[in-house]
């Protein structure tokens, strides 16, 4: 495992008389409530307060390389050539090689690089940008620890760095462990902000839209653990399984279990945490019924419209079984139960549910055994959309 830096390298400020290297105002910068003395780049500081073993400069032609290079210890000469390459405007990767060298050396590591990039003025320059970044995270492995430094180039930059930041996360599994940026201030210390608050909020955003639009609770599980009571944990992770291998009588009851839980989530500290429980809460209200019928009535709607219309006709042809079985006095949790039930559906007196019933299932059955393939099934769809669910719903309210 490595500790990896992404760091942004700026132009600084102009130099005066004849020193020709721009040059940042040193400063004392502070992180995590240590202080680092008298340094010129926020990137020195995350270095020596993270033990960091390898870095990834980013900068255009007229970055602070030489800078960068007196800080690694590199000679003269490679200082003199950085900087005659900078006036010429002609600096690119390869001329960058021999700081990479001088990098490893201070940092007892190797792989470290320095890459120039475009201003991103057009599309094109934003894409060869983008392609630099690509470049740095597939030498990044996933058991490796990232962090970013956004404060020295300009913003553009920055705002691509949160974009690969988050693209390594989400495509690499990297987790960010810091997303830096220095508030520079001349008559006192300067902060370095660890922005990667922002990267959480994200997930749990992301936790959010999977429960809503997907009924998953991967992502909302993996953020809670350690966060809520264990009792309450393990509701929430027992709901997730339940959903993930669509047991319809197991979510029933992980629901009504999680329900009683939810004080527990309610008394974390956590602000990310609180920040989420209304729709947490608003998501297990939807699902907390009284009855099996009823739930998987809803589970059937649920599913209908988040157009995962074979969990809802298995869903809804389940209900029509369950309320029936619930007015028998029969165990809805019971298979034998459950198929006397079926047998019995055409005996109440209700015409119209039976043959709901009998649509329905035949194409429950169709899609669970995979049986006919003349159906019309974009008909199917739209009878479920507009007629099944809402006639069942209609029978139910009558049956009561």
């Amino acid at each position: 495992m490595a500790k990896i830096l992404i760091s942004l390298l700026g132009t600084g400020r102009q130099a005066k008389g004849d020193n020709k290297k721009n040059e940042y105002e040193r400063t004392d910068y502070i992180l995590d409530g240590k202080t680092y003395k008298q340094l010129t780049f926020t990137s020195n500081a995350i270095i020596k307060h993270y033990d960091i073993n390898r870095v990834y400069y980013i900068g255009t032609n007229q970055s602070m390389w030489d800078n960068i290079a007196d800080i690694f210890n590199a000679d003269d000469d490679c200082i003199m050539e950085l900087l005659e390459s900078k006036e010429n405007h002609k600096l690119k990767d390869s001329d960058l090689i021999k700081l990479n060298s001088f990098i490893d050396k201070k940092l007892k590591s190797n792989g470290s690089k320095c890459y120039v990039i475009e201003d991103g003025e057009n599309e094109d320059e934003l894409w060869r940008i983008f392609e630099k970044f690509l470049e740095i995270l597939d030498e990044v492995d996933s058991k490796d620890e990232l962090y970013f430094d956004i404060t020295h180039l300009f913003r553009s930059v920055s705002v691509m760095s949160f974009i690969m930041a988050e693209l390594a996360q989400i495509d690499k599994n990297i987790k960010i462990k810091g997303f830096f940026y220095g508030m520079l201030k001349r008559d006192e210390p300067s902060l370095i902000i660890d922005t990667s608050l922002f990267f959480e909020l994200l997930q749990w955003s992301k936790a959010i839209e999977e429960l809503e639009n997907f009924a998953s609770l991967k992502r909302l599980v993996e953020l809670s653990n350690g966060r809520v009571d264990i009792n309450a944990y393990n509701s929430l992770e027992y709901l997730e399984s339940a959903f993930d291998i669509a047991n319809m009588s197991a979510i029933f009851n992980a629901v009504k279990t999680l329900n009683t839980q939810i004080s527990h989530f309610k008394k974390s500290d956590d602000k990310l945490m609180l920040l989420v429980l209304p729709r947490l809460e608003q998501f297990i209200k939807k699902f907390s019924k009284n009855t099996l019928s009823e739930f998987q009535l809803e589970l059937a709607d649920f599913f209908k419209e988040k157009q995962n219309y074979a969990l809802s006709y298995i869903a809804l042809a389940e209900a029509i079984v369950s309320k029936v079985a619930e007015i028998q006095g029969y165990n809805v949790h019971e298979k034998t139960d459950r198929d006397d039930a079926k047998q019995e559906i055409s005996e109440i007196d209700n015409a119209l549910y039976y043959k709901v019933y009998k649509d329905v299932n035949k194409i429950r059955n169709n899609i669970a055994h995979q049986l006919e393939n003349q159906r019309d099934t974009k008909k199917d769809i739209e009878n479920l959309k507009n007629l099944y669910i809402e006639e069942t719903r209609k029978i139910f309210k009558r049956l009561k």
